[in-house]
This record gives C-alpha cells, structure tokens and sequence, in this order.
C-alpha cells in the first residue's frame, strides 16, 4: 500500500519506560475520534466498510444499519467514485476531495489516507468555507513564506511566522516552541490578542511533551484539537470484523482523539482548542509553532496545509542561518590552519605546533578550556581538569558507539556521575573524535554558569487526580512564571560549533598526515636520488676505464676485446638502470585507469615476454585457475613480469627453477596471488628492505639487473590499494604474497 510510518515504532525503541504514566500512552491506538468529527474505515481493495463512528451515519444522511457490511458505493455513489480516484503515495499525506456533505448546519471536508491495510476517510468539519476566505489566506500565506525567507534576522522571522499563523487561524495565543537539548522547551516568538496571558520567554518542561508525542510529531507534520472535552466517539466494526481483526492504527488520523492528561494540561490553561505544526531542521524535531484558541473549533483542513508552509519556510530561513554561521566560521578556520600549516612545515613536529595552537582552538568555540590528545600525549590550554580525569573521559566517550565519533554534554555529571568532582572546569564538554583516527582527539570545556530560568509554572509540579487512583497524576494547574537558579549546566553547544568541531579535526588531521606523508616522501627521495647517482655511477666507472685504455697508444686485439666487454656490459648496466628509472617513475606519479583484467591472459602474455629465458634456464612453471578482477592490466603484467623474472634470475645453481603462480580469494573478499619459486631465497631479516628503490642483496657482478624490481612491484600493489610481501615463513626458495581488494 503505501509506506507511512506507524507510531508504533515507537514503541519498538529500545528505551525504557518512565514513571510518568503518560510516557508509553498508545495514543495511536485510542479507538477512538474526536467528537466534532466523523470517520470511515474501508478495506483499501474490496471498498467493503469495517469500522465507522457511530454519528458518520447522520453526517451522510443514511441509517445506522446501512453501514453494517456495505460496500461504500452502496452508501454513497458520489463519495466512491472520489475515493477511487486518489492515488496514494509515500509522500502524499492527506487527501482532501471535492465531497462535502452538511449537516445540522455545519459542512464537512473529506479527507482520506490509506495506513497500515486500511482507507481512512474523515469528515472534519469546515467553519470557513467560503472561497474569498481560502483566496485570502492564501495570499498571506504566500506573503508570509517570501518575507520569511528574505529576512536576515531569524527572531524577526519567527515574528513574522507567529503574526500570520494568529491571522489565518483567528486563534488567540500562536508560539514558536523550541526544544532544548534536554528536551525541555522554551517559547521564543509569540502573537497574542492580549487576552490570554503571553507565554514569550517561558520554559516548558520535557514531560510536557511526551516522547511518543514528539517522535509522532517528526512522522505526522501537523495536529488540530477542535475540543477538550473527553467525550470521545470509539470508532465501532461492521459485524464482519472483530475488534481484535481491526485493531485500527490512528497515527495519521486527523481527527484522533486526545489523552485524558492533555485535554486536563490544556484546561488548567486556560485553552479548548489548539492546533499545532511540527518544525524540522536535517531531520530532527528542531520544535513546533503552537496555536490555542479559547473557544472550540478545529482550524478547516484548508489551512493545515498553509500553516506547515509558513513552518517550512521558516525552517529554510533558520538553515540559512546556520549555513552562513558555519562559513563564517569556516573563514575564520582558514586562517588559523594557515597558520598551522605555515608553522609545521618550518617547525617539522606537529606536537611542538599543537602546543602554540591549542588557544586559538580554545578561543575559536568559546570554551573554558582545551584538550588537543596526539598519540599518546595530551596538550592544554585553559582551565582544564587533571589530564588523567580528561584520559578516563575519553576511554568512558569511546567505549560507546554512540559518542564514538562526537560527544557533547552541557551536564556531564548527570550522564557520567565521576565528572561530579570536576563541574568547576569540565561541566561542559564536546569530544570530537573518529573511528578513522584514534591517535587524535579534540576536548573543548566549559564550566558552569549560574543561569535564571523563567518557567511556566512550577515544572516539577503535580497532584494526584481527585477522580482516580492515588498513583496517577496530573498536569499542574498554574502557568504562571515561575524562576528557578540553575547553577550545574554549562553554555549551550550551538549546532554551528557542533559541525564546525568536525571540521577541526578533519582538517587537521589532513594537514598532519599530509606534511607527514610529505616529509616522508622527501626522505624517500633524498635516498633514492643518493641510491640513484651511485648506482649511475658504477657502470659510468666502467665505460670510462674502457675509454682509458683505449686512449692508450700500446694495445694488443685481445685487450681491444676485453676492452669492449666492459663497455658493453657497463652500457647494457646502464640503460637497464634507466629504463627501470623511467618505469619506477611512471608507475609512481600517472593516472592509471582500471578495467575489468582477466589475469589467467595477463598471465599468459608474461610468459611468453619471457619464453627465452624461460627456456635457457629450463624453467618449470605452472599456473592455477587465475580470476578476472578490476585492475590495470599494464600494472599487473609488470608485476608478474618482474616476480617471474625474479625466480629465474635468481635461481639456485644446483637446481633448473620451478615456479607456481597460484591464486585464492581469502576471507576478507581480496584476491590473494602468490608466486613461489625453489630459488636462493631471502632472509627474513631482509623481508622489507627488497622493496626499497635501488635496493638489492646480491653484488652487481653476480647477477645483472636494476635494484628496481620489487619496488615497482610494491608501487603496483600501492596503485591497487593492496600489499605485497615477502613469505617469510616458506624456506624452500621464494614466496611472494600479492593482495588486492576485490574491486581493486
């Protein structure tokens, strides 16, 4: 059918229920409506009806028994041919359609969602049917949403949001609601018509808004109370169904019926109606623009639809906001890691750098104190706690998944009882943190702040309900302002210093491990042109005492030819060298493009490159069922050309060589090649050293070659994000291990 959400996942959460009794209300399985409107329940592909309100009878002008296993075009031709002709979709709410049936004075709009194998159609009633009225909201609807986006200062817009919700909806009181962390809430614009008392400035309490209200509140975007009174109409089956069959979900049901302990927080303030709208920011509840009217009357379906768009837009001005905010940040970031980088590629040690950067990090997302944790060694600036309390912070943060990564807290005693003896300093915390990076760890601190709350009432205020139980309670009855000292909490994170604190290590991090991969790179190539230029100079030796001798006057033809040997054999030196020089070069700095490479053909073309050698030195060599994998098969041909001419180079003297290239998939999903040989075999002690450029174990006289086999090798495997290396267990010869992840 479709794919709505239920509140019953909810529920499904693993989170515990508390000692309000209103905390695990089934709110959407009341079986019940309001009673200022009606409801039809129909199987979504026979139309058969099988569930009603008991007064959606005299709203179609039909007898009560007409309702009992009908069809719906059985009752209402009209209203049928309608209802056939919604199409529903994931992100298609609710359907309003043309019929409006009138009774007792009053007309209804018909609106319609199908949820949970079920067609609900409700009649919500309509006080302003006319259609210069909708014209007229919705011109200021529209007026709203432009200036709202177009406005700079966000108070201003929450202004301008609260101002044209009261005009559409008449109401007396409108409010932005925002939620804090703690999931408290304070009222931060107001519209009031100056009879009702202004809420503007107050808190809320979290047990105000209940959880499962709250996470119903992200899937249904908006909620209309027409009445509170607790004269709820139970949605009655047709004779064909059970009450147990039906067990009717009413999370998007318009006209739900409301909990006993809200229709009694609403009275004790003083409200008979209320309409609310649901705010989002990337995702999350960010708050609510909440309605309340003296009298009752449901705001017409009509404007549901307006007053979620003057919440969205408003939205969209706040994620402006916090966009502009972070790059302003941003900016200022960037001048501080130019710093960083300038100092580290002077300085050369990162730690030495920390230590003079910690302040600006400090000062950056206005903390108290900072933490900057580099492999094993913590660096400070500010008030701080001890570092062995800001060690057992970060081993208590990283043992949980959900704080692995960032971690805030304005009361940190409250979630980790040990940061009780430290409030002074580390009231306030923000670790940031990631899986990629464990050696690095950012830890900004604030302490606490003595900070006067202005309530709605009371908050902890209740008393036991005088028509029920002892253990039940209800909401308090005064909302008026009410000031608590709050003196163990810190400076709110703002979302902006949230986001900006990634940012900070991911940065950081880069500029570290780029200058250290740099001044890594730097030494290698300061070894590889010393390796180079002597390597170069061997076979340069060797040519010029060939033109010394001949300078000489005085030489018989046997000294003409050894002459010319040494010249040879230095000049054959000398070009392999270069043109190893050449090859290590491309492999190391070129693009290299991958394709889908059948190595049991790659294979085959490097033994036939070699099949001279192969055949001077008798070489047996057998290959195994070899995969097709994603890769460059330039690459890997090098590489299987210079394994095997490796085996037969450096084969043993008293044996023809024999080599088996073989290939697996190991657990992990990379492929695994190997090519062990019977040759003379290599040391483990010099496992890593054969892969360094120019690098080689045996004299040049004793077998030619360029000293860059093996790191071309290992450049190849660095190209396909895999390894190679040396077997050091195998004794019988050589075994090179080459791995390459499955998609190379």
């Amino acid at each position: 059918m479709d794919a709505k959400q239920s509140l019953d996942t909810f529920f499904h959460l693993p989170e515990p229920a508390t000692l309000d009794n209103c905390d695990r209300e089934k709110i959407h399985q009341s079986g019940a409506i309001q009673n200022i409107g009606a409801l039809l329940v129909i199987d979504p592909e026979s139309h058969c009806i099988i569930g009603a309100s008991p007064n959606v009878a005299a709203i179609l002008g039909i007898e009560p028994a007409q309702l009992s296993s009908a069809k719906l075009e059985e009752v209402d031709a009209t209203l049928a041919a309608q209802i056939s002709e919604v199409v529903d979709g994931t992100h298609i709410l609710h359907e309003a359609i043309d019929f409006q049936p009138e009774h007792a004075g009053v007309v209804y709009d018909t609106v319609t969602h199908c949820h949970a194998g079920r067609r609900l159609i409700e009649f919500v009633p309509n006080s302003s049917n006319s259609i210069n009225s909708c014209r007229r909201n919705m011109r200021c609807c529209s007026k709203a949403c432009t200036t709202i986006l177009h406005t700079d200062n966000f108070e201003e817009a929450m202004q301008m949001a609260v101002d044209a919700v009261r005009q559409i909806t008449g109401f007396a009181r409108v409010k932005i609601y925002r939620f804090l962390p703690d999931w408290s809430g304070e009222v931060t614009a107001e519209s009031n018509d100056g009879q009702v008392p202004s809420y503007l400035g107050l808190h809320f309490p979290e047990r105000d808004i209940p959880q499962q209200v709250r996470h119903l509140m992200t899937l249904v975007p908006y909620r209309g109370i027409g009445t509170i009174s607790n004269d709820n109409i139970p949605v009655q089956t047709s004779t064909q169904e059970s009450q147990k069959e039906l067990e009717l979900d009413l999370t998007w049901s318009l006209l739900r019926s409301v909990s006993p302990m809200h229709t009694q927080y609403l009275s004790n303030m003083g409200v008979a109606s209320t309409f609310s709208t649901s705010l989002m920011h990337q995702g999350s509840l960010w708050g609510l623009i909440a309605c309340h009217n003296t009298s009752p009357g449901i705001v017409p379906f009509d404007n549901w639809g307006l007053l979620h768009e003057i919440g969205t837009a408003l939205m969209v001005n706040h994620a402006q906001k916090q966009y502009s905010e972070v790059a302003r940040m941003s900016h200022r970031l960037r001048a501080i890691e130019s710093n960083f980088t300038s100092a580290l590629q002077h300085e050369g040690r990162a730690e030495t750098i920390i230590e003079v950067l910690a302040p600006s990090l400090q000062g950056f997302l206005k903390a108290d104190g900072f933490a900057f944790l580099f492999g094993s060694h913590i660096h400070v600036s500010g008030k701080t706690p001890p570092t062995d309390f800001i060690h057992e912070l970060l081993e208590w943060a990283g043992n949980s998944p959900e704080k692995m990564n960032q971690f805030h807290s304005e009361k940190l005693h409250e979630e980790w009882p040990a940061a009780a003896l430290h409030e002074e300093t580390a009231c306030g915390v923000l670790v940031q943190s990631t899986s990629m990076h464990r050696v690095c760890k950012l830890v900004w601190f604030r302490g606490r702040i003595t900070q006067n709350v202005h309530w709605a009432g009371q908050p902890n205020s209740k008393k036991p309900s005088p028509h029920a139980k002892a253990s039940v309670l209800t909401p308090r009855v005064s909302f008026d302002q009410w000031v608590d000292e709050h003196t163990r909490q810190s400076a709110i994170w703002q979302e902006c210093e949230l986001i900006m604190a990634k940012e900070i290590l991911r940065d950081f991090m880069d500029i570290i491990t780029s200058q250290t991969l740099l001044s890594q790179e730097n030494q290698s190539l300061r070894q590889f042109a010393a390796s180079a230029a002597h390597d170069l100079k061997t076979p340069l030796r060797g040519i010029n005492a060939a033109l010394d001798i001949m300078d000489e006057e005085n030489f018989d033809e046997s000294v003409v030819k050894q002459t010319h040997a040494i010249a040879k054999k230095s000049a054959r030196r000398l070009s392999d060298l270069i043109s190893g020089l050449m090859e290590f070069s491309m492999t190391s700095e070129q693009a290299h493009e991958f394709h889908s490479t059948d190595l049991a053909t790659t294979v085959s073309d490097a033994l036939e490159l070699l099949a001279l050698s192969i055949k001077e030195s008798a070489a047996e060599i057998t290959v195994s069922e070899m995969p097709v994998i994603h890769a460059n098969e330039i690459l890997m041909l090098r590489l299987f050309l210079n394994l095997i001419s490796n085996a037969i180079k450096y084969k043993h003297p008293d044996r023809c060589p024999v080599i088996h290239i073989n290939s697996q998939t190991a657990e992990n999903g990379c492929t695994v090649i190997t090519v062990t040989d019977n040759g003379q075999g290599i040391e483990a002690q010099y496992a890593a050293r054969i892969f360094l450029p120019l690098e080689r174990l045996h004299s040049h006289s004793s077998v030619e070659g360029s000293g860059l086999g093996l790191a071309i090798c290992q450049r190849v495997a660095q190209v396909h994000s895999g390894t190679i290396k040396l077997d050091t267990h195998y004794q019988e010869g050589s075994r090179f291990i080459f791995s390459i992840p499955a998609h190379g």
